[in-house]
């Protein structure tokens, strides 16, 4: 009876130690953080929020192809992206110009050829969008030597493709961020305004199946007092406390998971531990990811053209600058207009009328200004016509030798043609007449042309012998703009 009774004591004893044991076990403080704090005004800011692009192709592709069947995962390819072809983890075509997508986002157009035969189901195309991160926080702690900032990005889902230079679909890739002296050469740190890069080791554990990627900074020496501001650059080699002013963008960013027009968020662990990997301050920050805003608008093609006569006395250096050493002025007594030139009456001296043929036009190729007639100017009742020069180069013109014709000059005109300076008196200004099948180009460009101004002289001189009457003739200007 005793036995018994001592039996039910002890179990009952045993029972009480085993609650006690469990209270302690619950209440008891972990190893690995002492005073942890929150790290305060916590961010991440990227320098592009855009997704990477990556699709296999949903059909061959030949080398030389312009373009790309593809599955359509939400990936947008965009003009001028430089996007690759790999296949088993090997780039295939490293330098393929993106033209346009279509918009099931099933076909991608190349502005240049496929350099290499892509296959079906097996090879991917992709654009890695990398960007600069600049991660600041105030530590409330502070960190002594020997302690370490650890930034612990998105574990990288098993199935998801693991390569340290293409995109995933579940984490940021690192793309040879930490290299050089120290692991730093693209990696800067600062404690508020003072730089200490040159104090830290920068190490880097790359994302694997199941695993996230990490980055550690370790202090080796000096401190970071409680209360500081810490910034850091990942992905820049010259820098000051406020910006980095050589960015050298790595962390390749995530393909897009969630529908258009809505961000992916990606969490960003930051810890600060002391030298025995106690973890002092922490955060979580929130990275967002979001597709590019395609914005496109039309520009009408333009062209204006407009004719404006000369009054009677116009100097014509003086109306256009770009008529060099013309010291002709227009003598006929009467003012041209825009459809009439009237050249009066006509002798054995130089007559000179003119117009500004002024032409605008935002055609990247130019513009081209002609001239086709109805004929040589000519005297209707008698069937005779002045002499005149229907070719370029055109004729210098003499005093009382019979002549008529045009002269351009101006910004566009070509002066191997039309010649240059006076009308008159040796090697100076050419004339000629375009004929109804035969144009003159008068002025041309391959430009984008702003109201550049081309002035037509029109001159004649007859001869003792020229019959007298009444002469007439049209002349039809055309500018063609290239666009």
């Amino acid at each position: 009876m005793l036995e018994v009774v001592y039996l039910i004591n002890y179990m009952r004893f045993f029972r009480a130690v085993l609650a006690v044991s469990a209270l302690f076990l619950l209440f008891f403080p972990s190893q690995n953080k002492a005073s942890a704090a929150s790290l305060t005004s916590a961010k991440d800011t990227i320098t592009t929020s855009r997704p990477s692009a990556s699709t296999p192709l949903s059909a061959n592709a030949a080398s030389g192809a312009t373009q790309a069947s593809v599955y359509d995962n939400s990936s947008r390819f965009l003009a001028s992206d430089s996007a690759k072809l790999t296949r088993a983890g090997t780039d295939i075509d490293s330098a393929i110009i993106i033209a346009s997508q279509s918009s099931a986002l099933t076909t991608v157009y190349f502005g240049d050829t496929l350099g290499a035969a892509g296959q079906n189901g097996t090879d991917v195309l992709f654009v890695p969008i990398t960007a600069m991160h600049t991660i600041q926080f105030i530590v409330p702690n502070g960190l002594p030597t020997n302690g370490d900032i650890v930034l612990t990005f998105p574990t990288l889902t098993s199935g998801d493709a693991d390569n340290d230079a293409s995109p995933s679909a579940t984490t940021f890739q690192f793309n040879n961020l930490v290299s050089g002296t120290g692991g730093r050469d693209n990696i800067d740190v600062f404690d508020d305004a003072s730089d200490i890069s040159a104090n830290v080791t920068i190490t880097e554990t790359e994302p694997s199946a199941g695993n996230p990627g990490i980055l550690s900074i370790n202090l080796d020496s000096g401190t970071i007092a409680g209360g500081s501001v810490v910034k850091i650059y990942l992905g820049c080699t010259a820098s000051t406390s406020s910006s980095c002013t050589t960015q050298v963008p790595r962390i390749i960013n995530p393909t897009k998971t969630q529908t258009a027009g809505t961000a992916d968020t990606w969490r960003l662990s930051i810890q600060t531990e002391d030298s025995g990997d106690i973890v002092l301050d922490s955060a979580i920050v929130r990275i967002g990811t979001i597709e590019s805003v395609q914005v496109q608008a039309t520009v009408d093609p333009t062209l204006t053209f407009t004719i404006a006569g000369l009054a009677n006395g116009t100097d014509i250096v003086t109306n256009n600058s770009a008529c060099t050493s013309n010291t002709d002025d227009t003598n006929t007594g009467i003012a041209a207009t825009a459809t009439l030139v009237n050249l009066g009456v006509v002798g054995t001296s130089i007559n000179i009328a003119g117009q500004d043929l002024t032409v605008s036009t935002n055609g990247q190729n130019g513009y081209s200004l002609t001239a086709t007639s109805s004929g040589d100017l000519r005297d209707f009742s008698t069937g005779y016509a002045i002499a005149t020069d229907n070719t370029l180069p055109g004729t210098f013109m003499t005093a009382g030798t019979e002549f008529f014709g045009i002269h351009a000059c101006g910004t566009d005109v070509s002066t191997s043609d039309w010649g240059s300076a006076t009308t008159g008196g040796g090697a100076n200004a050419r004339y000629a007449w375009p004929t109804q099948t035969s144009s003159l180009t008068l002025a041309s460009r391959s430009t984008i042309a702003s109201s550049i101004k081309t002035t037509v002289e029109y001159s004649i001189t007859a001869s003792g012998t020229t019959p007298a009457g009444i002469y007439q003739g049209v002349v039809t200007y055309v500018a063609t703009a290239t666009f």
